[in-house]
Order: structure tokens, then C-alpha cells, then sequence
């Protein structure tokens, strides 16, 4: 595992100072904090130059780096302190966040770390953890209607059935949060923390037209075929 710190002779001052952005990627610093993450992970084939590495900035200090090629965050505090922070600013309307792009040269010279931690599977856990009942996480509206680009990680999946169900509802077509409350039978808050959940890491995509019909749920029967792949897993 590789781990990067900075040298001893270093300026202490300037440890969790924001670095320079990569001129490829400056034109998306003007969108919400969300929005940026979201770009920087969905590896869009319209941005080649588009940087893997990046900072989480908060009041001018580096919260965590962002290693997307190689699919990890590395904290600057104890893991407990910065993700607790991350999940409460997300909780805002407006987080206080920003996303600095950096190369890779920038980034192995002045990332370093608490805390090594795998970089979808921890956004999914604080899009869980920052959902409140009277919205979901901004941009998205209430009838906003999300579909799945492709199938999470399956550390996010594992242990998780009524999450295996939304999946198998949203790769197939869109739908919103009442929408899958009703098709699926789950709470409204559970259901619009997987919406923030997939946002936020993005796996999911917002989409138009008509919601998906209300019916008895197709995914009964891959439920049954998740949970006998869970036995055999941990026979």
C-alpha cells in the first residue's frame, strides 16, 4: 500500500493548504461542490485531460484527497473527525466544500495521509448518513427520477438487500423517490438515502419522462438469487 507524506523539512504551514488546480478542469470550479465530485468520478469520455486526482477543500484547508484511478480517499485528519465533517457539510444545502483537480506530479508530491479508505464505498456510506427527511441532496428535487449507469461496487451492495432492489429497479428504467416506496415497499427515508447514495458517487444519473409505473416488484426474484450468492459466499 502506498502511503504519501511530506518531508520533515517541509513548511508545516502549508500542509493542508489547497493546491493549484489542473488547467484542463478549471471551468467546472464554478459548479456546486456535488456536481464537481460527480464529474471528477464518472470518468466523462468528453474530458480526456480530466484529472484522477483531487482535493477536498473546506475553509481553505485539505480535507481528504481523491484518488479516482486508483479508487481511494485518504484523509488529512483521523478518518471519524474528516468524514464526520464531510457528512454534515453534505447535509447542507449549500455545502462549503470544493473539489481541487490536481496531476498526478502535484498530487504525489503533496497528498498525505491519515487515513486510507476506499473511495466509493466511503461516499456512498456519508450520501447515506447526510439525508434528510424533507429533501434529498442538492441539485436533486423531491421528483427527481434517477437511473443507474451501471451496477455499484458490490462492498457497497454486500449486506444490503433493499439497496440490491433499488438497483435492480433503476438499471432498467427511472424512477422517483415514491415511485420506488411504492413499487418496492420501503420507507421513504431509506429510499431517497440510497437517491443521495447514488448521486453523490455517481452511479446514477438524473432522467425525464413519465415515472415508472407502480406494479408488483420484477425483483423479487433476484432478491432470492442475491441472498443464495450470499450463502454460498460465506459457506
Amino acid at each position: 500500500m502506498v502511503r504519501f507524506r511530506r518531508s520533515s523539512f517541509e513548511d508545516p504551514s502549508e500542509l493542508f493548504a489547497p493546491p493549484p488546480m489542473a488547467p484542463a478542469t478549471l471551468p467546472s470550479a464554478a459548479l456546486p461542490f456535488v456536481q464537481q465530485l460527480r464529474i471528477h468520478l464518472a470518468g466523462d469520455t468528453a474530458m480526456p485531460r480530466r484529472s484522477a486526482y483531487a482535493a477536498v477543500i473546506h475553509d481553505d484547508a485539505t480535507v481528504c484527497w481523491l484518488d479516482a484511478k486508483n479508487d481511494r480517499m485518504m484523509t488529512t485528519a483521523p478518518a471519524p473527525i474528516a468524514l464526520t465533517l464531510l457528512q454534515k457539510l453534505l447535509a447542507e444545502e449549500h455545502p462549503a466544500l470544493s473539489l481541487a483537480p490536481v496531476p498526478q506530479e502535484l498530487f504525489v508530491q503533496r497528498a498525505i495521509v491519515s487515513s486510507n479508505l476506499p473511495l466509493r464505498p466511503t461516499l456512498w456510506n456519508i450520501g447515506l448518513a447526510a439525508t434528510r427527511l424533507d429533501r434529498l441532496m442538492p441539485p436533486l428535487q423531491m421528483d427527481a427520477k434517477l437511473r443507474l449507469r451501471r451496477w455499484p461496487d458490490f462492498r457497497i451492495l454486500a449486506h444490503r438487500p433493499d439497496h440490491f432492489r433499488l438497483c435492480a429497479l433503476l438499471i432498467k428504467q427511472g424512477a422517483s423517490v415514491q415511485a420506488c416506496c411504492e413499487i418496492l415497499d420501503m420507507p421513504q427515508r431509506a429510499v431517497q438515502a440510497f437517491f443521495n447514495a447514488a448521486f453523490l458517487t455517481a452511479y446514477a444519473f438524473p432522467v425525464m419522462g413519465e415515472d415508472a409505473p407502480v406494479r408488483p416488484s420484477p425483483t423479487d426474484g433476484l432478491v432470492n438469487l442475491w441472498r443464495q450468492l450470499r450463502i454460498r459466499w460465506s459457506a
